[in-house]
C-alpha cells in the first residue's frame, strides 16, 4: 500500500475506504473481471455517498460523521446490487439500446439474479449422468442451500436424483438426515456438460 494514502485527510480515507467496501458489496462474485481502473472508479463513485455524508454531518463528531458515512455508503451499495441493476437493464432494454448486460457470461447473470426463485437443479455429466435437486424449496434452510453456482461453472446441489445414461433413475433419499444434517454434492465444471434451472418469480405464490 502507498504510504502516501496515510497522510490524507481522515475525511478523504474514509471516504475512500467506504467506496471499497461498498463497491465489494455491490459487485460481490462478479469482480474478477474487472480491471484495476474499474475498482478504483468505483470506488470513488460509491465514495462520493461517503464524501457527502461527511460534508452533511460535518459539524458533528469524526465517530459519528464517519461512521454514518461508512453505512450510507454500503446502503448505496445494497440499494444497487438489489434494484439499481435491474432497473438500470430494464430501461436500457425500453429504449432499446441494448439487451446485454457487463456481467462475465450468462451463468453469472442467472447466479446474480435474485428476483426468480430456483425452484429445480439439473446438471449433465460428461459421461451422460443426470444430477438433480428436484425440490430445492426442501433445502431452503439449509447451510448452502438451495444451490451454489460458482463463477467458473462448478456447482453444489442437494442430489435428490441420479439418471443414468440407459436412463433409468434412482431416487435419493439421504440428502437430508436429521441427526448429521444435510449432504450437498460438488460437482467440478470439468465434468459439466449442461446445467438447467428452474424458475418461479418471487410474487407467485
Amino acid at each position: 500500500m502507498n504510504a502516501e494514502l496515510l497522510n490524507l485527510s481522515w475525511q478523504v480515507q474514509v471516504s475512500l475506504a467506504s467506496g471499497y467496501v461498498a463497491y465489494t458489496v455491490a459487485y460481490l462474485g462478479f469482480r474478477e473481471h474487472h480491471r484495476p481502473i474499474d475498482t478504483i472508479l468505483l470506488t470513488l463513485v460509491f465514495g462520493l455517498f461517503a464524501t457527502a455524508t461527511l460534508w452533511f454531518l460535518s459539524n458533528q463528531s469524526a465517530l459519528i460523521s464517519g461512521a454514518a458515512a461508512f453505512f450510507v455508503a454500503c446502503i448505496s451499495a445494497v440499494i444497487w446490487r438489489k434494484w439499481g441493476v435491474r432497473l438500470r437493464q430494464k430501461l436500457l432494454r425500453v429504449l432499446n439500446l441494448t439487451w446485454g448486460n457487463d456481467d462475465p457470461s450468462a451463468l453469472a447473470t442467472l447466479t446474480r439474479s435474485t428476483d426468480h426463485y430456483v425452484t429445480q437443479v439439473g446438471v449433465a455429466l460428461d459421461d451422460g449422468t443426470w444430477l438433480t435437486c428436484e425440490d430445492t424449496s426442501k433445502f431452503s434452510d439449509a447451510p448452502f442451500g438451495p444451490c451454489i453456482i460458482g463463477p467458473s461453472g462448478d456447482i453444489g446441489l442437494y442430489l435428490t436424483q441420479e439418471e443414468k445414461p440407459n436412463g433409468k433413475r434412482k431416487k435419493i433419499k439421504t440428502a437430508r438426515n436429521e441427526y448429521y444434517g444435510d449432504r450437498i454434492t460438488y460437482i467440478p465444471a470439468s465434468r459439466i456438460r449442461q446445467i438447467t434451472l428452474r424458475h418461479r418469480a418471487a410474487n407467485r405464490s
